[in-house]
């Protein structure tokens, strides 16, 4: 893995686990929040209504009690007509009261009440027998709130009631009403469900942030990846020139080498053996013997031979016609000798004035030229090769096109072990910022090279300017 990933993922994983855990802590501490809040709006509802149901049940007990102590009719009349004041009581929608005797009877009849549908609790029957059993003996207590699960009159649905009772004096008489809680569930819910959206939506924008986050942080590993790609294929377009320029310098110093050293030594002994032949032949005429001559004459042709071969090595690492006379003198040679030397046909288009180039653009060129009329003649089997090249103000183009056999270009490209010559034609010119490509078919095969020019291509670097044409030929 590498260092620049693993800094992004050091980076990244941390931060992701940190936001996470915030979310985390952030949604419990929301909900115990929320917890409490609730608690707190459930007191407070409790409490209101705790004080309502007292007011109520206050206000009726005095009703009550004003009855008792009016003495106008006997008691026995006096508690039926409290019994029917109280059964006419009514407050809000859904309020009531009810009465029970010290015995714990059920004093008010449903029928008679105000409110429709009302169901009291009657410890007589089954259903409500629990339920007056609290109120009964919370009243006995001393009076306050009870809580059970009623039928609402309303909607005849069963739902949790608050209620509150109290005994009244002197008759010990047991009254007291209820509130419904359907309503505070309600807002309870509604709160909850308000606490849950907000904590959803804090936990989204923590989410957000953290994805925000991890964004950035890759896109700044990618450019980060970008810049060091870009400046690491500099360098290796740069090394690749160094690498280049320093095979083409140790062809040269080999090239000159060969010719300043060996060929040199090889002519001045060819000198010499033809000065022995002369010698040789000046003797035989004297005395009408020629001994040894056969072998002399054998000796200087394979000398002979040795020098070409010497030559043509020599100008295969570096042809001199390339840095005296200019690439288009150069690809005349190269013409001639492949030529020459197989059975395929090599030819050069006249071009007209070639304005000079860098070296390195020219020896790239020559490159190209020569391995591509190599694989040409050799591996194509062509019989006519055409080599063009063509010059413009910014731009100098090599056209090499065969009609040999052509061959799989996919195929010998992903061969690792085939396809090197194909591969160091585009690394040339790709590494001086040119473009290569190269179409195969049955019908042949073409390569095209480009390289751009600089306005500075007149340099100490570029060729002589030349001028070319089919009618020059290398000595």
């Amino acid at each position: 893995m590498q260092l620049r990933l693993k800094m992004i993922l050091m980076a990244t994983v941390p931060l992701g686990v940190a936001l996470i855990c915030m979310g985390i802590t952030a949604r419990h501490q929301t909900m115990a929040l929320a917890n409490e809040e609730r608690k707190l709006v459930e007191a407070a509802y409790l409490h209101s209504k705790e004080t309502e149901l007292r007011h109520y049940v206050e206000l009726a007990r005095s009703t009550i009690e004003r009855i008792a102590e009016s003495g106008d009719l006997g008691e026995a009349d006096l508690q039926a007509k409290a019994v029917q004041v109280v059964s006419r009581m009514k407050f809000g929608d859904n309020g009531y009261f009810f009465l029970y005797d010290q015995q714990g009877k059920l004093l008010v009849n449903p029928e008679q009440m105000a409110v429709a549908n009302v169901d009291l609790c009657d410890p007589d029957t089954p259903a409500g027998q629990t339920q007056a059993t609290l109120i009964l003996d919370q009243a006995k207590a001393g009076g306050g709130l009870v809580r059970y699960e009623w039928h609402k009159p309303s909607s005849q649905i069963l739902a949790p009631k608050l209620g509150y009772v109290l005994q009244v004096p002197g008759w010990n008489w047991v009254i007291g009403t209820g509130l419904y809680l359907d309503d505070v569930q309600e807002a309870l819910a509604r709160l909850d469900e308000h606490a849950k959206n907000n904590i959803a939506a804090t936990q989204r924008r923590i989410y957000l942030i953290a994805a925000l986050c991890m964004v950035l942080i890759a896109a700044a590993g990618v450019l980060l990846n970008l810049k060091d790609h870009r400046i690491s294929s500099d360098k290796l377009r740069r090394l690749a020139q160094r690498v280049v320029h320093s095979q083409e310098e140790e062809r040269a110093r080999v090239a000159r080498d060969l010719h300043d050293g060996v060929v040199q030594v090889l002519v001045s002994s060819k000198f010499l053996l033809e000065t022995a032949q002369l010698q040789h032949q000046y003797s035989a005429s004297l005395d009408g013997s020629a001994p040894g001559g056969k072998a002399l004459d054998q000796g200087l042709a394979r000398l002979n031979d040795a020098l070409t071969e010497i030559r043509r090595v020599s100008h295969g690492l570096r042809p001199a016609l390339l840095d005296d006379l200019g690439l288009p003198a150069a690809l005349a040679l190269l013409s001639e000798q492949m030529t020459q030397g197989g059975a395929s046909r090599v030819h050069l288009e006249p071009c007209g004035e070639v304005q000079p180039i860098p070296n390195s653009h020219a020896t790239a060129l020559y490159r190209v030229a020569q391995e591509a009329v190599k694989n040409a003649c050799t591996h194509a089997e062509a019989r006519d090769v055409l080599l063009s090249l063509l010059t413009g103000p910014r731009s100098i183009t090599l056209i090499v096109q065969d009609n040999g056999k052509g061959f799989d270009i996919q195929r010998v490209l992903a061969d690792g072990t085939s396809g090197i010559g194909l591969r160091n034609m585009r690394e040339r010119i790709e590494a001086l910022d040119g473009q290569f490509s190269i179409a195969a078919s049955r019908l042949g095969t073409r390569i095209v090279a480009t390289l751009p020019l600089r306005a500075d291509a007149g340099s100490d670097a570029a060729l002589p300017h030349s001028r070319f044409d089919s009618s020059y030929a290398p000595a």
